[in-house]
């Protein structure tokens, strides 16, 4: 979902101040103040990507020159626009020895020159933020290793394969962002733990037309569509044996087959893989290729579990409180909150962190983060009993209902295309829609009303 860039208007004209908010809000986060002490308080609590500030306010104690001041040292990120009436030549030398994106005189034309002035100074925080959301964000000196094994690598413009090992939510899906934006490239993502075994082959590969029972179109797979890019294959340990024959294939020679074809098709694919699981007992054991293992392993890159980096845990917490507050709340950690933090196994890592922090955010009536409301917020996330489904099959199940909605989404409830392009017969689509409680709730007329709620 695309953030609109955050706007503050400080003006005490009351008319333009809703002429601004009516004109600019469909393409910016509008907030307005009309003296300069509203203002200072609200960007005290709030990031602004940028601000519009009048000059002169009558009668105010404080006047535009003072909040200018004010943000540059409280808020350097903050693009600073003057829009005024004021054209003195003493006042306008005043205002600009400020870090100033622009001045702007309030005249007849001036909208329109603001609108673009505002575009042009969001478009690079913007940018910013994107880039930094993607980068992998760490005070732990283990990962800051792992980094820097990350820049000499892409320095030394090898294109062999990396082999990211680590626990479940350490964060290994992240890396691979993080080296596809360094690298420049896109990147695409098949996780081998959420890909119904039955339909690995065609998402994978893609499928010729005929290739199987109701197969009456030809479709691409993920593989190709990563050409000249980055592909990411998660939880590679999960892979059947004859997925694994065919990635061999894939990695060695840089090219794919699809599903009832006798032709090859040559990708350029910088290869990730990542893994939980231990794929040197998996050889052992006889469910890993070693010829596979050994094509991947070139470059090795271990994540350590958040309990390992106790730095990373009030780093993270900080970091959701500050992205899942809202409405200018102002949560903050207490001391024994970030002990009871640190005393927690984490067996999530940092995904379970990122849940705990956002149950707290959303359901506790305080804005302090204790001890009492960290212990509430764990507890909160473990399942009443015991079950006796494994883990691997709740998330196959998981991965099949949601494949099996976003597929008939995709042809608006019309099952036979779905079953089609699903690979599966139409008898097995409806056996699964039974399976999944979803034959009443879905039609070609009701789907998409449904959709939002069921995904």
């Amino acid at each position: 979902m695309n953030i609109k860039p955050k706007i503050l208007i400080c003006d005490d004209d009351s008319e333009i101040l809703q002429t601004l908010h009516l004109s600019l809000r469909s393409s910016f986060e509008i907030v307005t103040a009309n003296n300069v002490s509203k203002a200072k308080k609200i960007v005290k609590d709030s990031v602004f990507d940028a601000a519009v500030i009048d000059l002169n306010f009558e009668g105010q104690e404080q006047d535009g020159i003072h909040l200018l001041d004010f943000m540059s040292k409280t808020s350097p990120g903050t693009f600073l626009i003057v829009l005024s009436g004021d054209t003195s030549t003493k006042r306008i030398i005043e205002a600009t020895r400020r870090r100033l994106f622009e001045f702007i005189v309030k005249d007849a034309n001036y909208f329109e020159q603001l609108s673009g002035s505002l575009k042009k100074a969001t478009q690079l925080s913007v940018a910013n933020r994107e880039q930094a959301q993607t980068k992998y964000l760490t005070q732990s000196e283990a990962v800051k290793d792992v980094l820097r094994k990350v820049d000499t690598i892409l320095r030394s413009n090898s294109e062999a394969p990396i082999l990211i090992l680590g626990e479940t939510g350490t964060g290994k899906e992240f890396l691979a962002q993080h080296i596809a934006l360094n690298l420049k490239v896109k990147a695409v993502t098949a996780n081998m733990g959420c890909i119904p075994k039955e339909m690995a082959e065609s998402i994978l590969f893609g499928h010729e037309r005929g290739a199987f029972t109701g197969a009456i179109t030809s479709k691409a797979g993920l593989l190709e569509t990563a050409h000249n890019g980055l592909f990411f294959l998660d939880e590679i340990g999960e892979c059947s044996s004859s997925v694994q024959t065919k990635l061999l294939r894939v990695v060695q020679e840089k090219e794919v087959q699809a599903l009832g074809s006798n032709k090859t098709k040559k990708i350029n694919v910088r290869f990730i893989a990542a893994t939980h699981r231990d794929l040197n007992k998996l050889v052992t054991d006889g469910t890993f290729r070693l010829d596979l293992l050994q094509r991947l392993n070139t470059f090795i890159l271990k994540l350590p579990p958040l309990r390992e980096r106790p730095e990373d845990i009030i780093f993270y917490a900080n970091l959701f409180i500050e992205e899942l507050s809202r409405d200018g709340a102002r949560f903050h950690l207490t001391p024994d909150g970030e002990k009871e933090l640190l005393a927690y196994p984490w067996q999530g890592n940092i995904r379970e962190l990122r849940n705990v922090i956002e149950r707290i955010v959303v359901l506790s009536p305080r804005m302090t983060i204790d001890k009492s409301a960290v212990a509430e917020a764990i507890e909160y996330g473990k399942p009443p009993h015991e079950v006796n489904i494994t883990r691997a099959e709740i998330v196959e199940n998981n991965a099949r209902k949601e494949e099996v909605i976003k597929t008939l989404n995709e042809y608006n409830g019309n099952k036979r295309k779905a079953a089609v392009s699903l690979g599966i017969s139409e008898a097995t689509l409806y056996r699964w829609l039974k399976e999944f409680d979803l034959t009443k709730k879905l039609s070609a007329q009701s789907f998409r009303d449904n959709f939002e709620v069921l995904a």
